[in-house]
């Protein structure tokens, strides 16, 4: 019989090796409090996430040529032709670009949608890599700022429609507060909210 190593990660007294059923079991001895903080920590670590899509980029793939970059050739105000948010996310699904999106996906192209209706900017946290967060901004001429608990954090632009924050390592996803800012049109992405902007 092949033997095999088998792994405990339970509340117990310090390391403990012992040979059961023909194979070597391990066992790590963690307290109660010891594994309730690393349970606690990952919880911490994975209730924030990036929005599921990158709006943006995907309506200007597939939306602009009929409706113009950055939605130029939509009305202004054309939310307010549907009497209900729901009605608008009708209008938004069916339309070609949005032909196999998940509703979560969805989700974040109406709230694109809503602004570009409103003539606001629109702000989205799309990608974190290490102590880096990346998200997209429309209009492109947008101004982004972003702080955390009062202290301004770099922003730097990689393209016009994109936004990029490079964390210093005390700062907290929950407290970091993104502005996006276009003549008198404005934005704030609170991360602890959501990841885009204008859910309603």
């Amino acid at each position: 019989m092949r033997k095999g190593i088998r792994i405990d990660l339970a509340p117990q007294p310090p390391l403990r090796v012992s040979a059961s059923g023909g194979g070597w079991r391990v066992r790590f001895g963690l307290t109660s409090l010891a594994l309730a903080a690393i349970v606690g920590s990952t919880l911490a670590l994975s209730s924030l996430r990036p929005a599921p899509v990158k709006p943006v980029e995907t309506y200007e793939r597939k939306c602009s040529s009929c409706h113009g970059k950055e939605g130029a050739m939509l009305e202004r105000g054309f939310e307010k032709k549907y009497a209900s948010a729901s009605e608008l996310r009708e209008v938004v699904e069916s339309m070609p670009g949005a032909i196999g999106m998940r509703a979560e996906e969805l989700d974040v192209m109406v709230a694109y949608m809503r602004a570009v209706s409103r003539g606001e900017p629109f702000l989205v946290w799309t990608e974190r890599s290490a102590n880096r967060l990346e998200g997209e901004v429309s209009p492109g001429g947008a101004t982004v700022r972003a702080t955390a608990k009062r202290q301004n954090l770099k922003v730097t632009r990689p393209s016009a429609n994109r936004w990029r924050i490079e964390l210093p390592r005390d700062i907290k996803l929950e407290d970091i507060e993104i502005t996006a800012q276009r003549g008198a049109g404005r934005a704030t992405l609170r991360l602890r909210e959501s990841p885009y902007s204008h859910t309603k």
